[in-house]
């Protein structure tokens, strides 16, 4: 019997129907000569009794001699269904995703099964469609070429489990709290980078300057200048983010030119500078690139664009493998590529699929998957969906497109002594960018020596703006970066670290919470916060199957693993102290609110001093009153809280008594501390509760 085990039961469903006429068993489904399951994803997991089951400082670190795996709760039977399978099999083929993970799930259900039979992968990274699939099956690779990505899997496996359930435990047990301080090696680097960057947002103090602003005409045509007392960019020179040119000043030195040159009547055009500039067309897209657009377009979540880019690969077929982190082809996959153009309805531009060389066509550019592409046209499906499909299309189209060429203008115009710089574009040639939103703005046709009319002068005052805080697209480039998890990961980093309450969503912004901000304060001297170093890890793990180093290297990098543990308890170990404790204070930070524009007010006090909010609860900084977010078993919200500092009583259900009993009550704030109000028949329950 051969037997096919996919990731996903609707991958099965696609290769079976290619495989011949379809017949339904229960968990699998019988296609000409194979046997078709699925695995519903990872069916096992790292079985945690390795460890000690009482959580101790005593025992860290923990490193198991074997790895034991268990069944996922929910699974347990469709395992058993396939061991059964595997009893039966000469021949199992792989079809898990194509790539380190989906080679992980299989090889962990054979390795887990005692499955010791002939074992093919199927490997492509185009959609599944029934030619793909007989294609790929009359050529299936021997699993061993494969070996060095499941080693490369296993290690990053494994080094996780390692690292997050020594930290782990190391920063729970010593947080004496009761409640779980998860640590990971790729989340905690990519938190510390969010809380660095709020902190920097928070500690920003905004300093005000002024830009002068000319308006100069030239017939009926007008145009702006602003002022530029130097050739060349210094000390007080600075560039807007519309790519604007002027010079800082302050309010006098600002008021004094306004006032001197509104009695001046005409200018004169000093130099004028133009230049023509092409653009080639941008890389095509790997998985974090179009998270990033889809992030930045349209406020989508890197796993949203994730999911929807996972159906249209396996669901509508109309796009190629996702999970890459690729942004060319290869050298070989011209002949896919004109066949996609011709689908597409772009003939012509089958011609330029010969002449773009290296910039699309570039296989040491390649580790296993090409970027990603469209395979054909795409017309059902939400309003979503067709938009993230889009801009994989318009990357893919525009790759093969003319260059975007255009004409910029730098205009230098002297009014009283002063300068003043004006910019301009033109469109010459949209080329690509007509798939994209082109923006100009044309300067009057001006030559040196015009003479230009004065049509008022003004000044503006701007004020020094913080750095920006992350979004999903600005996170995900550091993340790239630096190497920080892989293409399919990323997502699911971020919305672990939002699960566990390290983070929260402020509309587009990703910001650290309190929890977030303490973990990482308290783990400063530790080197798991450090991207660099995490970065380090994934080029290792990476080298594992680029360079073929298999089960050596899996060797090699659990080891250094080991080694970072023993020397990260050895440093942390003495100087950890207790989270989550009372204090507002910890190692000398001020547990501050982190502010975002336009979405959080701090709270206030009736007696008129700040509220802040620390891990437990809120504290007055003026009259020290004491709001704890949990009380009596009863979790008590923001705005609960805000209203007992203003002096209102609050009507509140879900408080549990000594005996265990639920019961409601009014609560107030009085003498610093929240206090119970009970109407009569409530005091008599509660008594006798």
């Amino acid at each position: 019997m051969k037997l096919v085990i996919t990731e996903k039961p609707s991958v099965a469903m696609d290769i079976a129907k290619s495989l011949g006429k379809v017949e339904r068993k229960d968990g699998y489904v019988v296609a000409g000569d194979y046997v078709v399951t699925w695995a519903y994803g990872h069916l096992l997991e790292i079985d945690d009794s390795i460890a000690p089951r009482k959580w101790s400082l005593e025992d860290l670190p923990i490193f198991p001699e074997r790895f034991k795996y268990k069944v996922i709760d929910g699974k347990k039977s469709h395992f058993s269904l396939i061991k059964k399978l595997l009893e039966r099999t000469d021949v199992v083929v792989n079809c898990g995703d194509a790539g380190r993970e989906g080679e992980l799930i299989v090889r962990e259900i054979l390795e887990n099964a005692g499955y010791k039979g002939k074992t093919l992968r199927l490997w492509t990274s185009e959609a599944l469609t029934p030619d793909v699939v007989r294609r790929e099956f009359s050529s299936l690779k021997p699993s061993s070429q494969f070996d060095d990505l499941y080693f490369s899997a296993l290690a990053r496996q494994h080094s996780d489990w390692i690292v997050g359930i020594n930290l782990t435990r190391l920063v729970t047990l010593k947080a004496k709290n009761k409640e779980v301080w998860s640590v990971g090696r790729v989340q905690t680097p990519t938190l510390a980078m969010i809380v660095k960057r709020d902190r920097e947002i928070n500690e920003f103090k905004p300093q005000d300057y002024y830009v002068v602003i000319a308006k100069f005409a030239k017939g009926r045509e007008e145009y702006v200048g602003y002022l530029l007392r130097q050739s060349k960019l210094k000390d007080k020179e600075f560039i807007d983010d519309q790519g604007a040119e002027f010079t800082r000043l302050n309010k006098e030195e600002a008021e004094e030119i306004v006032k001197r040159l509104s009695t001046v009547k005409y200018g004169k055009v000093k130099e004028v500078i133009k230049e023509t500039k092409r653009e080639k067309p941008p890389l095509l897209h790997s998985l974090t690139s179009l998270q990033r657009e889809a992030n930045s377009l349209y406020g989508l979540s890197a796993k949203k664009t994730l999911d929807i880019a996972q159906r249209l690969y396996e669901e509508y077929k109309v796009i190629s493998y996702p999970r890459t982190d690729a942004r060319y082809m290869g050298e070989s996959n011209r002949g896919l590529v004109i066949s996609v153009l011709r689908k597409l309805g772009k003939e012509e531009l089958i011609p330029r699929v010969y002449k773009v060389g290296k910039r699309v066509f570039d296989s040491s550019k390649l580790t296993d998957h090409h970027a990603i592409i469209p395979l054909d046209k795409f017309e059902n499906g939400n309003d979503l969906e067709k938009k993230v499909y889009y801009l994989i299309y318009r990357k893919f189209v525009g790759t093969f497109m003319d260059d975007y060429v255009y004409e910029t203008t730098r205009v230098i115009t002297c009014l009283g002594g002063e300068s003043f710089v004006s910019h301009g574009k033109r469109n010459i040639s949209l080329g690509w960018m007509s798939l994209y939103e082109a923006k100009e703005n044309p300067l009057p046709e001006l030559r040196e020596g015009d003479e230009v009319k004065n049509a008022g002068v003004s000044s503006e005052k701007r004020s020094t703006k913080p750095p920006a805080h992350y979004t999903d697209s600005s996170i995900l480039k550091e993340m790239e970066r630096l190497s920080l998890g892989t293409p399919a990961t990323r997502a699911s980093i971020l919305e672990t670290l939002l699960s566990r309450g390290y983070l929260t969503r402020k509309g587009k912004l990703l910001v650290s919470t309190e929890k977030g901000r303490e973990l990482i304060e308290k783990l400063k001297d530790s080197k798991v916060t450090s991207p660099e170093m995490t970065g380090e890890w994934e080029k290792l793990l990476e080298g594992i199957y680029l360079q073929h180093t298999g089960e050596k290297g899996y060797q090699e990098f659990v080891s250094k693993i080991k080694e970072f543990v023993r020397s990260e308890l050895k440093t942390l170990m003495p100087k950890l102290e207790d989270l989550g404790d009372k204090s507002e204070k910890s190692e000398g930070i001020e547990k501050k609110e982190i502010k975002v524009k336009g979405i959080k007010a701090p709270l206030k006090c009736k007696c008129g001093g700040d509220v802040r909010e620390f891990y437990k609860g809120w504290k007055c900084s003026s009259c020290k009153s004491v709001v704890w977010k949990t009380i009596l078993g009863k979790r008590i919200t923001e705005r609960q809280a805000s209203l007992l500092f203003q002096g209102k009583e609050v009507e509140a259900k879900g408080f549990i008594s000594k005996n265990g009993k639920k019961f409601s009550a009014k609560i107030y704030l009085d003498e610093g501390r929240v206090k119970f109000k009970f109407d009569t028949k409530e005091k008599n329950d509660t008594k006798s509760k």
